[in-house]
């Protein structure tokens, strides 16, 4: 039967305006920031090392979901000359010959929640009653190192030796990356990104990686950003979100191997279903609630660990032992600190033994790691770092810190941890109290090494830095 030319032409208009982009995402704005507020990194190494170009060496399980290679996607707008591909740098472990002599580690003491300028807390601009608040062990000294304009999510050093932030601006999930100078003032160095959480600099690079999402509540987004230059899009479809504030690409490190790592949250809150007429649970897509293992240049993608409802961030210690914080249901149970074995499964969505009734029963061929340390309901872990200076005592090489976000007991602190010093008897943990390293802060968000060995810490809710610092025995 023959169509018509005007009959024709219309379905052709019609197929035309079927494939035209959507209109551009608007600004959107978040929960205000309250007491429950949720909110993340990831450092680079501390001082500069020594950097060797290597192949990677991690091995995909033959059972593991396949790899996804993908062809980096420039942005619409980015107009610069590409620059030439380098090769991947791996990072040579530090020493500890310059560090000072081991010491018998003592936690932090906690202070009242009373009596300060803004009620339980100071007031932004009271510096000194934040000094006076915010205590460290013996030995270690606080002071104010910076702020940043808006909410800081993830810090990391560049080679510039400046500190740069993940930023959230005007009181909404937009946000940008500001880096502070030497005056202190604060730079907005790339924007604009919807819900912007990990950046990392490549190991011999002024390149930045910047993880966010696409809209408000879907499409996460790996972006490169080159100096100077307009950010770039390197993979565009990672999963995202389980609402406007949780659960997407989140924060990210370069490991030994050179290749980016790079956490990424759960869908659901316990594998509940869309419809749970047609199924009782749902079913995992292949790369989320996994750390994904990347390849900066390509966006080839494979998972690296599998099985953490909403890892938050990730550390490499000296040795290239893998570290990450896990994020627990909604109702409260697991989180959890880990130590990541390549190609590991660590449990979720299957979380009855966790005391969650409504998640499915764990699969009978499923071999799950254990947690490396439980941690109390809603503290909410978010940054965490190894220690890889020369600054701290020397038995503190290679110990954890983890930002405890949460305003419950045991939380809205820095907490070290050992992880040789963990128990793995079941009795023994259960009582494990980890060491509280800084405390009186408001809502900490990340944690990193500085170039010189000091621990920075980020607190969300006004922006500020602050810098703990090694003076010795005698301080």
């Amino acid at each position: 039967m023959r169509i018509p030319v005007l009959a024709l032409l219309i379905i052709l208009v019609a197929m035309v305006a079927a494939c035209a982009p959507d209109a551009p995402q608007q600004s959107f704005q978040a929960t205000p920031i309250g007491i429950q507020a949720t909110a993340p990194i990831i450092p680079t190494a501390t001082t500069p090392p020594t950097r060797t170009p290597i192949p990677p060496t991690f091995t995909p399980s033959p059972t593991a979901t396949a790899t996804y290679t993908r062809t980096p996607t420039p942005s619409p707008t980015a107009t610069q000359t590409p620059s030439p591909t380098l090769p991947l740098m791996s990072l040579t472990p530090p020493g500890t010959s310059d560090a000072p002599r081991a010491i018998l580690a003592q936690p932090a003491a906690l202070t009242d929640a009373d009596g300060w300028s803004c009620g339980d807390f100071p007031c932004e601009n009271d510096i000194e009653g934040f000094l006076r608040r915010i205590a460290v062990p013996p030995g270690f000294t606080v002071e104010h190192f910076g702020q940043f304009p808006g909410q800081p999510l993830q810090i990391a050093f560049g080679g510039d030796g400046r500190l740069y932030a993940t930023v959230l601006e005007g009181g909404t999930r937009n946000g940008a990356v500001y880096a502070l100078n030497d005056d202190g003032s604060a730079e907005r160095y790339a924007g604009n990104f919807i819900s912007p959480i990990g950046l990392a600099f490549q190991p011999g690079t002024d390149v930045l990686y910047v993880s966010a999402r696409s809209t408000a509540q879907s499409g996460g987004v790996l972006y490169r950003v080159p100096p100077g230059g307009v950010q770039e899009v390197v993979i565009d479809d990672l999963p995202c979100c389980l609402n406007l504030l949780d659960n997407q690409p989140n924060g990210m490190v370069f490991g030994p191997d050179g290749w980016l790592y790079l956490g990424v949250g759960a869908l659901t809150n316990r594998a509940e279903p869309p419809d749970p007429r047609i199924a009782q649970f749902a079913t995992l897509e292949p790369l989320e609630a996994s750390i994904l293992r990347i390849q900066p240049h390509t966006g080839e993608t494979q998972p690296f660990a599998q099985g953490l409802r909403n890892p938050y961030d990730i550390a490499f210690d000296s040795r290239g032992r893998a570290y990450a914080t896990d994020q627990g249901l909604i109702e409260g149970p697991g989180d959890r600190i880990l130590q990541i074995e390549p190609n590991g499964n660590y449990g979720f969505p299957y979380w009855r033994l966790r005391g969650c009734a409504d998640c499915p029963f764990t699969p009978g061929s499923l071999s799950v790691l254990p947690d490396l340390l439980p941690l109390p309901s809603y503290t909410l872990p978010r940054g965490i770092v190894a220690y890889t200076g020369s600054q701290f005592p020397r038995n503190y090489l290679d110990s954890v810190f983890v930002a405890l976000w949460n305003g419950v007991e045991g939380g809205q602190r820095i907490i070290r941890v050992e992880p040789e010093a963990v128990p793995t008897d079941a009795e023994a943990l259960a009582v494990f109290q980890p060491e509280a390293f800084v405390t009186g802060l408001i809502r900490p968000i990340d944690v990193a090494i500085a170039p010189d060995g000091a621990l920075l810490v980020a607190d969300f809710i006004y922006g500020h830095i602050w810098r703990i610092s090694y003076r010795g025995a005698s301080s």
